[in-house]
Formats: structure tokens, sequence, C-alpha cells
């Protein structure tokens, strides 16, 4: 199911008793002490002569997390199942388990081809209503994400002369709300909707092959997307980058054929709240091979996936234009490959970017903080921003630091890395904050330069984002180094296979929250005015 199937599926809010809903699969959730929220144990016995009792006496269902059993209702409601869905210990329940259970539930539906459910699993989370609705409709859909775009259907008639079976499609997903309730279960599908939205395409660009996502078709994908939301789109070819003096994006882009682009977009509603934008960079690196300093060829291929932070600015502009945040929001995205060849950059170049620093290139496997490098100063200048945040799949040190389950952030301004954090904590996009002591920045000094591409084996997360803070003119900023949480190897219960589209959930959330701080109010200095 892909982002355009998704737009397909319908999703409501159903305010009547979940027990007379028309639904395949009824969704209860359950905690491992067998307690529901909506204590529906006698009535559950009551409708089914028992079975639920018994099956929790004999240990066929614990409701341990991400439990999942399908009670046949034999007709005695509307529901064909009642889908009991194990949510763990009841302190621990929160909208990411919530968002896990989901998407594990979807995927059992799927095997089983229900095209209907009803889900009653917002009413077991102790956040927000609207933030567990959220992620039961995150969770379901996403769950259902495939990206099987290059794989040919067999279209022949089977053996036995009948068509083949059709692909499974969920079609309506409800949310039970009470009259109370009603407006934010609508509030949080809204927001999920928009969400999903962005993340399946930022999913499909880091799961197309270079040869198809190359920097031309994200900036025309960009551009299709701008003109639906009324986003202003810009970008500059190799010619316009050379002309203004972006010379470490144009240096990276050297050993390719393709040709590089800055893309922009800007976000500008009538009532935005800040007088100075909000700055969003994104590295879109659309194929990794490691130029001259080449990568082994073992698991080469998954750097088609190193455009992900550029496809979470696009994503994220996407899902803030869908859901009306007022907020003045630029996004950037420098774009190339980085390839080996008689015109690459070789290590020991030095290259001069935008902001006139000289940079010495000692392993061109380092690229992708040569593009941000232009990409923050060119927006630093040009706009004057009140906050800058990057997302780049930046180091693998950052996989070596923390794994697969954290993002890495570092940066100039704690009392926005502490809010990051919390809003990463609360919608399930974690992150862990990594110092920038002055003793990282020696590690990058540079003998002919003003400074080096890399600082060595030892924090290489940290020198690198050091080796970033030279270019964003000492406006407040935020770093999410995405390397280690935008891919995975194998499926999760709402992150199959490939490109998660990581940072767009946090960084929705998160401007949504800044879009209410007086503070952006104050009067804009040097920098592009909006129109």
């Amino acid at each position: 199911m892909n982002e355009s199937e998704m737009e397909n599926i319908t999703v409501e809010v159903q305010t009547g008793d979940p027990f007379s809903v028309s639904a395949a699969g009824l969704i209860v959730g359950v905690w491992d002490d067998g307690r529901m929220a909506l204590d529906w144990k006698k009535r559950l016995d009551a409708v089914l002569g028992g079975e639920f009792s018994r099956i929790l006496e004999h240990g066929e269902f614990r409701g341990e997390s991400r439990e999942i059993f399908f009670l046949p209702t034999f007709g005695k409601i509307p529901a064909r199942y009642v889908i009991l869905a194990g949510l763990g210990h009841r302190d621990k329940t929160s909208s990411e388990s919530i968002r896990k259970i989901s998407g594990t539930v979807a995927n059992a539906a799927r095997r089983r081809n229900l095209t209907t459910l009803h889900s009653t699993l917002a009413s077991n989370a102790h956040d927000d209503v609207d933030l567990a609705s959220e992620a039961v409709v995150e969770g379901t859909l996403l769950g259902l994400y495939t990206f099987s775009q290059y794989k040919s259907r067999d279209e022949r008639p089977s053996r036995k002369g009948k068509a083949p079976k059709p692909e499974y499609a969920l079609s309506r997903l409800t949310l039970s709300a009470s009259k109370d309730t009603e407006k934010k279960v609508r509030r949080g599908i809204e927001w999920a909707r928009a969400v999903v939205r962005g993340t399946c395409l930022a999913r499909d660009l880091g799961n197309h092959p270079a040869n198809v996502a190359t920097p031309t078709m994200i900036a025309d994908t960009a551009a299709r997307e701008a003109v639906r939301r009324g986003i202003r789109f810009t970008s500059f070819d190799r010619d316009k980058l050379e002309e203004m003096g972006l010379g470490a994006l144009v240096g990276v882009a050297k050993g390719s054929v393709e040709p590089p682009r800055l893309i922009q977009l800007e976000y500008c509603p009538e009532k935005a709240q800040n007088a100075k934008p909000i700055l969003l960079v994104g590295k879109t690196l659309t194929f990794d091979s490691g130029g001259i300093s080449l990568k082994p060829a073992e698991k080469m291929e998954a750097m088609k996936g190193d455009m992900s932070g550029g496809a979470a600015v696009l994503g994220t502009l996407m899902a803030v234009a869908d859901l009306g945040i007022p907020l003045w929001i630029v996004g950037l995205m420098p774009a190339t490959e980085n390839m080996p060849s008689g015109s690459a950059n070789k290590p020991g170049d030095v290259l001069k970017a935008y902001n006139g620093k000289t940079i010495e290139v000692i392993n061109t496997d380092a690229e992708g903080r040569l593009i941000l490098a232009d990409a923050l100063s060119y927006g630093a200048k040009n706009f004057d921003p009140a906050l800058i945040i990057d997302l780049a799949t930046l180091t693998g040190a950052v996989t070596v630091a923390l794994g697969a389950h954290a993002i890495g952030v570092l940066g100039n301004d704690p009392k926005r890395i502490s809010e990051v954090l919390a809003i990463g904590e609360k919608v399930g996009e974690k992150g862990w904050h990594l110092p920038l002591f002055e003793e990282y920045f020696e590690q990058i000094k540079s003998p002919v330069a003003d400074m080096q591409n890399v600082g060595g084996r030892g924090a290489g997360t940290i020198t690198a984002a050091a080796f970033l803070s030279h270019f964003v003119d000492d406006k407040p900023w935020v770093h999410l180094d995405i390397a280690g949480t935008a891919w995975v190897e194998s499926d999760e219960p709402y992150k199959p296979k490939g490109n998660v589209g990581i940072g767009i959930r946090l960084l929705t959330h998160f401007l949504s929250d800044l879009s209410g701080e007086k503070d952006l109010r104050k009067a804009s200095g040097k920098g592009s005015k909006k129109k």
C-alpha cells in the first residue's frame, strides 16, 4: 500500500456503542493484568459465553506487549472478530506503544484479509486523547505501507482458471469516541493523515532506486507538492550554484553526471506568528558511493537512502501546510550524488563554502557535511532565521553510539534541544543529547585551510556537528543525526523494512508547539521578507 492508496482509506469517528459497529475486526486493548480501559470483561463474557475469561485463565492470551488474539464472535455482534491487543504493563502505556500495537494489528488483519477495522485503543493511553488517536491512525496506516512499485504482477489466471485473488486493502478504519472526546479524536485523525502523507512520500523517495530518485526527480517532486499547498518553490541548478558561491555543494557534485540542485521551499501563511522564519535544512544525497574514498561494496545499495534528511524536510513542510500551522518556515534541500570519477573531489583538495570559509577535504566520504555547510550558511545569511534545524544521515558513528533507537541531537541552544528531546519522547521519535565541548573543535583544525571535513575516528558524530557549527552564523541551531534511525533492516510494527521517514512526526509537533511562543513575534532584522 503506497502513498496514493493511503488516501483511499476512510478514517472516521464512531460515537456509538462499539459492540454495534459493523466492522470485520473490533480492536480492544488488554493490559497484562487482564484489565481493559473500558472495563469490558463482563460484557465480552456475556456476549461470547465466557470465552474471554477462559482464554485468559488458560494462558492463551496474556495481554503482553504487542500480543494479539482473534476471538471469533460467531455473529453475536456485528464484528466478525474481537481482536484482543496486548498492551503490556499498564504504567508503560504510551502513544508510542499504542502506535506499535496498532501497526501489529493492522498487519495481522491484512493476513486475514479484513478490510474494515474499528479501534478502541485510544481509550487505553495515559496521554492526551488526540495524541493517542493520532497514534492509532499512524500505526495502522504506516504499518500497512509497502513499496512494491518495481515488482511485476502476474496477471495470468491461476491453474484452476480463476482470476488472481485481489490484493488486500484496508478500506475503512473507525475510532471510538465519546461525545466529550469526539473533537479531540477528530483532531488526532487530522494530524495523523497529514503526518502519514508526508511520511509515506519521504519513504517512497528513500526507497526509490538512485537511478530514479535523482536530484532532478526530487526537485520535481518537491515542486509538485509545493504547488498543491501554495508553498513557494525555487530550484537552483549547477551554473547558478557556482555563480552564488556554493563551492562545497558544487565540489561534491563534480564527480557525478547528475546535475545538483539546491531546492528551496518557503511556507508563509498570512497568519504566521513569527517575524523571522524557522529554517529546516535536510541532507539530500541521492546516492553516496563515498567518492574517491570509496565505500565497501557491502550494503552500498542502501546509500540510495542518504537523502532521508531532505525527504524529512519536504514531508514536514507538507504536513505543516496541510495542518495550517501558523509559522513562516523555509526548507532547504541540497541535492546531489557523490560519485568517483576523473572530475571528482580528491583527498587533500580545498573547497570554499558559501560563507567564505575554506575546507580541506580529508575524506570524500564525509560529503554530507560539505553540502550542508553551504545550505546552512546560505539560509543563515539570506533568511536571518529565528532557529535552524538540520536533519542528516550524517555519521556511522551515531549508530555505534546510539544504535537504531535514538537520534543524535546536538546544537548551540540548550532550550531548543531540550524541547526537541521532550517532543521526541512524547511522539515516539526519541533523541539523545551529545556534547559539543571546545576540545572537539581541535580535531577538525587543518594546517592548510580554515578547517578539515573529518576529525579522526573518535567522537565522529560530535566532530561532524562541530564542523557544521561554523556555518550557522551563531543562529540558534539544533542538529539531528538520523543515520541510525532512518532505515530498518527488518519489519517493525509500523516500519516495514526500508526507509522509515524519520523526523516528520517530531518536527511537525515541535513546530506546532513553537507557533504559540511570543518570543517569535519580535521584529525581524535583515533577511528575506514575507510576501
